[in-house]
């Protein structure tokens, strides 16, 4: 929910993932601003690209080819490689991996909707991707990429962080619970911000998954198992919690 004036306005920041998994969406519900991280140097991989979707039941890698992918250089100044049959490819494979899904028909139209726009600048394509999942949850979080907002300039790791929180007039920073060594709750307090992190709940009991082990898989694998109103109510079950 969007903060109201007697509500702390809460901001989160994060890489552009493909088709993340549900804790990702579960972030992005927290606040009230989520700002894409794109001009921080691309992960060899890591989740940037690439996500994994279940065939057979086992975990396997859906990938998105990318032209002069480098660690040397940022999100934003990679391309997606042209198209020489690659999406069709993917296409097929996420069809025939989930036939008989009971949500098939609506993930895959989404996916394709995405996949025929996925051409050249890959964080626009990111951008997209996260834009469209967050509009099926029903998340009414603004998204912004930082790199078109946020120059970085000399700034780095919890300096960045404050920056941006300042200029979006946000009070409290909701970080992921895997970046409770990355930052000082005091150096936040003193900048006037409070630090809290994520509690993801992903809801294994509850939510349907083609994963014969459990393993967390894309976003995409819970939706062609559960209907966009159970997903648009697991979004919003998370916890916060300070440090």
């Amino acid at each position: 929910m969007p903060a109201t004036s007697s509500q702390p306005r809460k901001l989160a920041i994060m890489q552009p993932y493909f088709f993340p998994y549900l804790g990702y969406w579960q972030l992005l519900a927290a606040v009230d601003t989520f700002v894409i991280l794109d001009d921080v140097n691309y992960i060899n991989r890591g989740w940037i690209n690439r996500n994994r979707i279940a065939i057979n039941g086992e975990p396997s890698w859906l990938t998105v080819p990318l032209q002069g992918a480098s660690q040397n250089k940022y999100i934003c100044d990679i391309d997606i490689a042209p198209d020489d049959g690659w999406k069709k490819r993917l296409q097929r494979t996420l069809a025939t991996a989930y036939s008989k899904a009971p949500h098939a028909t609506d993930t895959l139209a989404l996916f394709e909707h995405w996949l025929a726009q996925a051409d050249g600048d890959l964080s626009a394509a990111l951008h997209r991707c996260i834009t469209q999942v967050a509009e099926t949850l029903n998340i009414k979080t603004t998204i912004i990429p930082s790199s078109r907002i946020y120059p970085k300039g000399e700034l780095k790791g919890a300096d960045r962080i404050l920056d941006i929180c300042k200029r979006e007039g946000a009070s409290v920073y909701v970080n992921p619970p895997g970046g409770k060594e990355l930052y000082d709750a005091a150096m936040f307090r003193e900048a006037g911000i409070e630090l809290q992190f994520l509690q993801p709940d992903l809801h294994q009991d509850q939510l349907r998954s083609g994963a014969s082990d459990g393993s967390v898989l894309s976003i995409l694998d819970s939706m062609m198992h559960n209907s966009v109103e159970e997903l648009a109510g697991a979004v919003q079950r998370f916890g916060l919690a300070g440090n």
